[in-house]
């Protein structure tokens, strides 16, 4: 069944990418398999004419960073893998229409803080807030080009629930992506949505989802989510993990600790493949 169809995926993955993954630099924080840089670090042909938004799977899975510790090419860690305790406590957003602001501010985060000393909470109000200034209706696609062209910054400057962005941001460093890809969307086949979010959490990199949930989905108070058809609510979580044996992907909310098992959920493989519409993986910006 699928449990043999993604071990031999997994395998011919773990043949043909484990000798280009080792050969990584390893002392680095991130490190992406290829990675075109000017003199300065930066990502080369960012700019205003850059394409922002990767869909091309090649370039994805050549873009994906693999970041030492954390994602491992091992077989076996290729059967079981989670970053949730490199993530930051769970939150809870005050609207859906902020849930996508939410896990992108912990996505960036997560990144951010796997290279310093301290703990870096950022802020998706100043994501929301700067698209609403803007005349947007914002959306996940907005707030994702944004990190790309501006960055966030962090929450102690604008914080959760806060109605304005203060002047402070003028003078305060901002956390930027070098860009994003579309892991899937919505017509990519449900066996490949799993296959494509088991490798980038392979690698370590959390994977944003858009999944289609019925109204009960709010309100879990267990562990587990299933479902026989797709709802009509959308909903943005994390996906933090996988278990091969028990075919499930763990996925991380906002909706507060209350919700799920703590702030987590674990779904099938089968039902992530029919409920996750699109996925998203971010390239964060190379080490300085």
């Amino acid at each position: 069944m699928l449990r043999g169809f993604f071990s031999l995926l997994f395998l011919t993955f773990l043949c043909t990418g484990t000798s280009a993954l080792l050969g990584m630099n390893q002392s680095s924080g991130l490190s992406a398999q290829t990675r075109p840089t000017n003199t300065y670090g930066e990502v080369a042909g960012r700019s205003e004419t850059a394409v922002l938004g990767i869909s091309d799977a090649i370039a994805i899975d050549q873009l994906m960073f693999y970041i030492p510790g954390v994602g491992s090419p091992s077989r076996e860690e290729l059967l079981r893998q989670n970053i949730k305790s490199y993530m930051m406590p769970i939150r809870q957003s005050p609207t859906p229409g902020m849930e996508w602001a939410y896990a992108l501010a912990g996505a960036v985060e997560y990144y951010q803080n796997l290279n310093t000393n301290f703990k870096d909470n950022l802020s998706p109000d100043y994501i929301t807030l700067s698209l609403a200034y803007q005349g947007n209706a914002p959306s996940i696609n907005d707030g994702l080009k944004l990190l790309v062209k501006q960055g966030t910054v962090s929450a102690a400057i604008v914080p959760y629930g806060s109605p304005v962005i203060p002047n402070a941001v003028y003078s305060v460093p901002k956390f930027s992506i070098a860009n994003f890809g579309y892991l899937f969307q919505p017509e990519t086949r449900a066996r490949n949505r799993v296959f494509e979010t088991r490798k980038a959490l392979s690698r370590g990199n959390p994977v944003i989802v858009e999944l289609l949930t019925d109204a009960s989905f709010i309100n879990l108070r267990n562990g587990n989510y299933t479902t026989a058809q797709p709802g009509g609510e959308a909903h943005y979580l994390t996906v933090v993990g996988y278990d091969s044996e028990t075919e499930t992907f763990e996925l991380r909310g906002v909706f507060g600790r209350l919700w799920a098992n703590a702030g987590y959920v674990r779904i099938s493989y089968d039902d992530f493949g029919r409920l996750a519409r699109t996925g998203y993986v971010l390239f964060p910006n190379p080490s300085k």
